[in-house]
């Protein structure tokens, strides 16, 4: 994408860029577990638990919901992302051969 956007001057301003799909940082945690536990990374039976957000302050309010919007770039630069879950995949598949 950043190189699709180089090639872009006259794109200009605040961009937002994201792979494919949507998760809450619980099921990106969920997903972390999964992946990592079949590639051998983690043992099985790592537990992740969901909390709310109020069990998790922060100084920042936070919105309920709060996907970027990549619509626009994504047809300006004609570029479909792979999903979000392939990406992790891959990072993790990459560190299970580095272990």
């Amino acid at each position: 994408m950043l190189w699709a956007l180089a090639r872009r001057p006259d794109i200009t301003g605040v961009q937002h860029f994201t792979d494919a799909g949507v998760a809450s940082w619980y099921d990106f945690a969920v997903a972390i577990a999964e992946e990592a536990t079949a590639l051998g990374l983690l043992a099985p039976g790592v537990r992740v638990s969901a909390i709310a957000t109020e069990d998790y302050p922060t100084p920042a309010r936070r919105p309920g919901y709060s996907v970027l919007d990549k619509r626009a770039l994504l047809s300006a630069l004609a570029l479909q992302p792979d999903h979000w879950r392939v990406s992790l995949r891959r990072v993790l598949g990459t560190l299970a051969a580095a272990a």
